[in-house]
């Protein structure tokens, strides 16, 4: 029998290679290719995919090169634990879940697949892929190092939970969350991002990937918390955060970018920020910003306390259903600028935000006489603010008014009056 001894105290029942006290799954590396040279990773591969092909899904202490799980299907779960791995790829496969605890892995990828649950921890991985995934459950990545982690297509599928569970709200917390928390080293994590090379390497593995139309990544919570980015000076000017093509509530707190923040197509659900440090840039592109009276009352007011950036505020082509939070995220964009000595850029975005400020008075919950007084302060504010000046940031408007009257409105004026006394005189 195979010397690997588990956790709770029982041995490896498999047969060990000849000159070896391990079988083929547990047996180092090392040892094997010593004694196998490269035939070692031919014996490690028939012998997983012999162990799966039986019905084992859980494999503690193994020891191997590239796993390719495809078209594999299973009610249990698959499990990794006290494992290293060079490359783990599940493609075309449903499983309850995949679960990678005290593990190292080069390279995991997760494509067009569908699982209940996947969960790792306290493990080393270098590039992590889910792509094209169905989970009906949660997505935890935590206490972990990850240097690349892409998040691509993928959706939250729900499922009817059991009655008793929907009843007193016990899954409500985990269940539809995407959660990424407590990881160090990372140098970049993109929800919806491209990595060219990822093709080819899937290609090696025997997996072409068919040209589709990109999904949106749905989740309810998106959360991301407790990140330690990597702070070397060639990761610093890179953009370290991208968020595209989200559908859902974003949370980030506690993490410090040592980098650019992008947040681009997307839809947010109520977004907090806690905590958050942005070195660099942060841009907010082409996305929609939904809110409730809750946040308003709660996240709003000490946004600019918890979000601090110290490059420049982007904000392009956003839409937001609060004007008061359209109006704070224009301000903070407005100030960044300042900062800088951009005031051109920074007169945009001071007018964005007067619009914004006049939208929050139109929508004002004021009845009767003072609704009326209120509406005529924003007609007033429109010819005299906005449509003569645009607040004070245009100063070729004031010009062109005086010239239009001077040249066209007086005299056309004179020439009526003059014209009028003619035509009385006897």
């Amino acid at each position: 029998m195979c010397e690997y001894t588990y956790e709770n105290g029982r041995k490896c029942r498999l047969k060990p290679l000849e000159g070896s006290r391990y079988c083929p799954l547990h047996i180092p590396r090392e040892e094997g290719e010593a004694l196998y040279g490269e035939r070692l990773k031919e014996i490690k591969k028939e012998a997983f995919e012999k162990r799966l092909k039986v019905g084992q899904t859980y494999f503690e202490g193994v020891d191997l090169y590239d796993v390719t799980i495809k078209g594999f299907t299973a009610e249990e779960v698959l499990v990794f634990k006290n494992s290293r791995v060079t490359n783990l790829i599940m493609d075309a496969s449903s499983v309850r879940g995949l679960i990678l605890i005290n593990s190292k892995v080069e390279r995991v990828v997760i494509f067009e697949s569908s699982l209940e649950t996947i969960f790792i921890k306290n493990s080393t991985i270098f590039g992590l892929n889910i792509l094209r995934t169905d989970f009906s459950s949660h997505i935890s990545i935590r206490d972990s190092e990850v240097k690349y982690l892409m998040i691509n297509s993928t959706q939250y599928t729900p499922k009817e939970e059991a009655s008793e569970e929907k009843a007193y709200g016990e899954t409500e917390r985990i269940v539809g969350n995407i959660e990424v928390s407590n990881l160090t080293g990372v140098r970049r994590i993109g929800i919806n991002t491209r990595y060219p090379l990822l093709r080819d390497i899937l290609k090696e593995h025997g997996i072409n990937i068919s040209e589709s139309r990109e999904k949106s990544v749905r989740a309810r919570n998106l959360i991301i918390r407790d990140v330690s980015f990597d702070v070397s000076p060639r990761y610093k000017r890179r953009v370290r955060l991208t968020v595209a093509g989200f559908h859902g509530r974003l949370h980030l707190e506690n993490i410090e970018v040592f980098g650019h923040v992008e947040i681009r197509r997307s839809y947010l659900a109520s977004p907090e920020f806690v905590n958050v440090k942005v070195k660099s840039n942060l841009v907010l592109r082409s996305t929609s910003i939904h809110t409730d009276s809750t946040w308003g009352m709660t996240v709003l007011p000490n946004l600019p306390i918890e979000l601090e950036v110290d490059g420049f505020i982007i904000v392009e082509n956003c839409r937001f259903n609060n004007p008061h939070a359209e109006e704070l995220f224009y301000r903070l964009a407005r100030t960044s600028w300042e900062k800088s000595g951009d005031f051109d850029r920074a007169d945009e975005y001071y007018y964005l935000e007067m619009l914004a400020k006049r939208k929050a008075k139109l929508q004002s919950r004021k009845r009767g006489l003072k609704r009326i007084i209120n509406r005529a302060e924003v007609w007033f504010e429109w010819l005299f603010a906005d449509l003569t000046c645009k607040y004070g940031t245009d100063w070729k408007r004031p010009i062109l008014l005086w010239l239009g009257a001077v040249n066209v409105l007086f005299p056309f004026c004179s020439g009526r009056q003059r014209a009028l006394r003619a035509s009385q005189a006897p």
